[in-house]
């Protein structure tokens, strides 16, 4: 039996502090990405670093988005969990729910970078428990609209949450990176999976997403969802698609590399702390870790390039498993390429969506 092509919608994770033309792209592009049939958008949750810095709350952009489109579903991709109140959550995704009309998703991450846990130092060590935590406490008061809690003068009252959401349940996946034993507790909790391929193959990917499918049928839950990031940019030609896409692609990849340099000096960039030469021999090495990931990317890992090869890979993806393909797609730095980009992107999701082509006798 031939395995379906997967689902496509969007993803943003821009590397453009300043907002304002990051933000304009969203809504142009949720708009377009609606009204082709794709089937999501998603914004995440990024602080303090220019890398994602334009998108701090997923709320208030999950909001903006909802108020623009009419089908597609919602996402925050991802929500850092342990740096909020589980009921706060709640609240600001049931309005999001409100608005959309019942379309609101969240994937839920631990986080990683030391510099966000300044919100809530208290969470940093225990995130990876407590974002499993989450899963259960956000599905309770999602669903019953009432939340335990202690008052300043240590009175135990159980509040009422307004507004209610539209969906009686919560749809959540859990994000991760390529550790088995986290899309093992994904499967068993009955999540949906949000991962990427920064550090994983594709063979990778196959036995993680089989070790999801696995833990599921354990726990009586269904196959569930396996949404992978993948950066985008299709063309007519692959030579166009290079073209507009591995200019923005390495200036992207430079930045998530100085902000894990930044994360791993707990502060600031490294170039901000060294003299002259360290910036100098700083920025060399983040040029050339950047350029690795783009030929890395490149290499059958992005749907960058032609219709026919951004096909390929989907196809590719869809075999080990893969149910949706979340399009990374405002690292192009230029609105009108994101949107033109789409018009063939979706000529990718229409060709995957058709049935094959059996040969007959």
């Amino acid at each position: 039996m031939t395995r379906p092509g997967p689902e496509f919608g969007l993803m943003f994770f821009a590397a453009d502090g300043d907002g304002a033309g990051t933000h304009r792209c969203l809504l142009e592009a949720a708009r377009r990405a609606d009204e082709l049939g794709f089937s999501f958008v998603s914004t995440p949750e990024r602080h303090f670093h220019r890398f994602g810095g334009a998108f701090p709350n997923p709320a208030v952009t999950s909001a903006a988005v909802a108020a623009v489109t009419r089908r597609v579903q919602v996402r925050a991709g991802s929500l850092v969990s342990p740096l909020h109140e589980p009921a706060r959550v709640v609240e600001d995704f049931a309005v999001v729910d409100a608005i959309s009309g019942g379309r609101v998703g969240i994937a839920l991450a631990s986080g990683w970078n030391v510099n966000d846990f300044a919100l809530a130092p208290e969470g940093y060590d225990g995130r990876r428990d407590r974002v499993l935590q989450d899963v259960g406490t956000l599905r309770r008061l999602w669903r019953e609209g009432s939340w335990p809690a202690r008052t300043p003068t240590g009175s135990d009252v159980v509040l009422p949450l307004h507004p209610r959401p539209v969906q009686p349940e919560l749809p959540l996946w859990l994000t991760v990176s390529r550790t088995p034993a986290t899309f093992a507790a994904a499967g068993t909790l009955g999540t949906g999976v949000l991962t990427h391929l920064e550090n994983q193959d594709l063979d990778t990917l196959a036995e993680n997403v089989a070790t999801y499918r696995r833990a599921r049928a354990a726990a009586g839950h269904g196959a569930g969802r396996v949404t992978v990031m993948v950066h985008t940019h299709v063309a007519p030609t692959r030579q166009e698609a290079l073209d507009r896409a591995v200019p923005g692609l390495q200036a992207y990849l430079e930045s998530a590399v100085d902000l894990d340099a930044g994360s791993v000096a707990a502060g600031g960039t490294l170039s901000g702390r060294r003299d002259s030469r360290g910036v100098l021999a700083h920025r060399d090495t983040v040029h050339r870790l950047a350029r690795l990931g783009v030929q890395r990317y490149l290499d059958g890992l992005s749907l960058i390039g032609s219709v026919a090869d951004a096909e390929a890979v989907a196809l590719r993806l869809a075999a080990v498993g893969v149910d949706e393909i979340a399009c990374l797609v405002d690292f192009v730095p230029d609105t009108a390429a994101v949107l033109d980009g789409l018009e063939h992107l979706d000529a990718v999701r229409r060709r995957c969506a058709a049935p094959p082509v059996l040969a007959v006798g």
